[in-house]
């Protein structure tokens, strides 16, 4: 059964290692420490299987990053971390790589729009699109 927490700082190698291995540029160890209070954590019983980052800032939410452990990949991990943060209040935004469809459009059956493309958003230099999703729209 999946349950979702705050992330502590025990939860901390976990997560880096799923970052790993699902990001080509990953984040280091200490931008998870410095943002621990930012992350929630999905587990399966003890087992960190993913976790979803969000900033508040006002009325608005951007949503860090997300990540799903490649074995618990296509089980509703990810719908539940949204499910999890989502709300009918504020306004919602993140970045998602232009090649990313899959995430794309998991983000889009949320009700997430692109808006915009930011031109070498990532390491790599590829570009991200803007996404945003306003309620009740």
């Amino acid at each position: 059964m999946i349950t979702i927490f705050p992330m502590k700082d025990k939860d901390i190698p976990a997560v880096v290692e799923i970052e790993r291995l699902s990001f080509k540029f990953p984040k280091p160890e200490a931008v998870f420490h410095e943002d621990e209070h930012k992350y929630l954590v999905a587990k399966d019983e003890n087992k960190i299987v993913g976790y979803i980052g969000i900033e508040k800032i006002l009325d608005e939410t951007h949503i860090i990053n997300m990540a799903i452990h490649p074995d618990y990949r296509g089980k509703g991990i990810g719908k539940r971390l949204m499910q999890h943060v989502l709300n009918d209040e504020d306004v919602f935004f993140l970045e998602v790589r232009v090649s990313n469809e899959s995430a794309k459009n998991v983000y889009q059956k949320y009700g997430f729009k692109v808006i915009d493309v930011r031109k070498g958003y990532y390491a790599d230099g590829e570009d991200a699109f803007v996404m945003r999703r306003i309620p009740n729209e």
